[in-house]
C-alpha cells in the first residue's frame, strides 16, 4: 500500500512551527509496510487542500492529512473536505459532549466558536481525541482512504496510535518492511562508507549525516515479520562490528543514557566543569531519569575567577596557557573531581565564537579533559559552525570521550 501525507497550516508554510507530524507519520507507515510516496505543505486554503487530495490519489491507495481542524475562520480543512466529497457538515452530538467535557474538566465554560468542531462530514468515521477538542476523521472511499488528524503533535500522535494504526494494520496485508537506525559519533559519513561499502544489500542502508554525528538507517523487506526481523538483525549486527568504536546505539537511545549505565553498571560517579558547553553536558547528563544515582553535580567555570577560587586551577597556568588550553582542561577536570570527590571528572573549555579567536586559536577549537583515578589528559577538537552548532559538537565529543573511557576504547 501507498500513503501520501499533506500538511495543512500557514503557520508551517511560513516557518513559524516546525513540521514533526510527517516525520513521525512516515516512521510509523514505514513500520506498518506502508511506503510514503510524497509528503507536501500546503496553506490553508480550500483549493490547495482539495487540489493536493486529488493529485495524492492519482499516485497513493492512503491521504493523511494533518491540521486545520480547529475552531477558528482559517481551519478549514473539514469544509474543503466536505467539499470535495459533495457532503454536508453535520452536527455530530456525541463530539459536541466530548468537547464540552474537555472544557468542563478544566474548569472553563466552552466558548461557543468550539461548536463547529463538531461539525462532522456525512459518512465520516469519528476517531476519538482523548487529549484535545479536535477528533480525527476518516473516509473509505472506493478509490481510497482519506484520514483527517489534527495538526498539534501530541492530539495527532495520540489518536494516530489509538485509531489510526489499529485500522491500518488490519488493511495492510502483504510485505512486511522494518528499518533500524544506528548512531555514530566521532566519525565522518565518507569513513563510514569506507568501512562499510562490501556490506552486502548495501542498498538497504541510508547514510544520515547529523552535526553530532552519522546516522544509518537500515531498511529491510520481507515475507514474514520473522524473516523480516532475522534480516535486519543480520546486516545490522554486520555494520556494527565494522563501527564498534564510533556506535554507541539504536533507535531511541541516547549516548547520555548509554553513559548512565555504564556508570551505574560499575557504580561510579561523575562532576563536570564546563566553560564554552556553560552547562549543554549538564543538561545532558541530568536528562536521563534517574541520573542522580550517578551525577554529583558540576560548575560551570565561565569566567578565570571561578576557575581559580572555586576549581583550584592555578593563576600562572592560566596567565601562561590562557584558559583554551590542554593544561587548562587537564586541571579543570583534575579540580571538579577533586571538589566533588567523584570517581570521573570532565570538562571543556574552548572558544565558540563568533568572537575570541586569536592567531593560535580560533572559532571552534575545544579542549576536553577527563580525570579519573588512575590519569588525567586533554584531547584537543576543532569544530566549525555556528556558535550554538560548535557548543552542540563540544558536548557530544565530551560524552564520547567519557563513554570511551568508561569502554577503555
Amino acid at each position: 500500500m501507498k500513503a501520501e501525507i499533506i500538511i495543512i497550516g500557514n503557520e508551517v508554510l511560513f516557518g513559524y512551527i516546525t513540521d514533526t507530524n510527517s516525520s513521525f507519520l512516515s516512521s510509523e507507515l514505514l513500520k506498518l509496510g506502508i511506503e510514503v510516496l510524497k509528503k507536501t505543505v500546503i496553506p490553508d486554503k480550500n483549493d490547495e487542500i482539495v487540489k493536493s487530495i486529488r493529485e495524492a490519489f492519482d499516485r497513493a491507495d492512503i491521504v493523511i492529512l494533518t491540521g486545520g481542524l480547529g475552531p477558528t475562520h482559517d481551519d478549514v480543512t473539514k469544509k474543503s473536505i466536505s467539499g470535495f466529497l459533495k457532503r454536508s457538515l453535520i452536527l455530530n452530538d456525541k463530539v459536541l459532549l466530548n468537547v464540552k467535557a474537555h472544557f468542563a474538566k478544566k474548569g472553563i465554560v466552552m466558548p461557543q466558536v468550539n461548536t463547529s468542531q463538531a461539525l462532522v462530514p456525512q459518512g465520516a468515521t469519528i476517531l476519538d481525541n482523548p487529549v484535545g477538542t479536535a477528533p480525527g476523521l476518516l473516509f473509505e472511499e472506493e478509490y481510497g482512504t482519506i484520514i483527517l488528524l489534527p495538526g498539534v503533535p501530541t492530539e495527532m500522535k495520540v489518536i494516530f496510535n489509538e485509531s489510526v494504526q489499529p485500522y491500518l494494520k488490519k488493511k495492510v496485508i502483504g510485505k512486511v518492511i522494518l528499518s533500524q537506525t544506528i548512531h555514530t559519533t566521532g566519525i565522518t559519513e565518507s569513513e563510514l562508507y569506507e568501512r562499510l561499502k562490501n556490506i552486502r544489500k548495501t542498498e538497504d542502508i541510508a547514510f544520515l549525516p547529523l552535526f553530532t554525528g552519522v546516522d544509518i538507517r537500515v531498511t529491510v523487506e520481507s515475507d514474514t515479520m520473522e524473516n523480516a526481523r532475522d534480516e535486519l538483525s543480520k546486516i545490522s549486527g554486520s555494520i556494527t562490528d565494522k563501527i564498534d568504536d564510533c556506535y554507541y546505539g539504536s533507535d531511541n537511545e541516547t549516548l547520555e543514557r548509554v553513559i548512565g549505565i555504564l556508570l551505574s553498571m560499575r557504580r561510579k560517579t561523575l562532576s563536570v566543569a564546563e566553560s564554552c558547553t556553560a552547562g549543554l553536558f549538564m543538561k545532558r547528563i541530568t536528562d536521563v531519569p534517574g541520573s542522580s544515582v550517578y551525577f554529583l553535580g558540576g560548575v560551570v567555570s565561565y569566567s578565570n575567577d571561578v576557575k581559580i577560587k572555586i576549581l583550584k586551577i592555578k593563576q600562572k597556568i592560566l596567565k601562561l596557557k590562557g584558559a583554551v588550553s590542554s593544561e587548562v582542561a587537564k586541571a579543570m577536570a583534575e579540580g571538579v573531581r577533586n571538589l566533588m570527590n567523584s570517581d570521573y571528572g570532565v570538562s571543556t573549555t574552548g572558544i565558540a565564537g563568533p568572537g575570541g579567536e586569536t592567531e593560535n586559536k580560533p572559532v571552534g577549537l575545544v579542549y576536553i579533559g577527563i580525570s579519573d583515578a588512575k590519569e588525567t589528559y586533554s584531547k584537543d577538537y576543532h569544530f566549525t559552525g555556528t556558535r550554538d552548532i560548535i557548543r552542540e559538537q563540544a558536548a557530544q565529543a565530551a560524552l564520547d570521550l567519557l563513554r570511551r573511557r568508561l569502554l577503555g576504547i
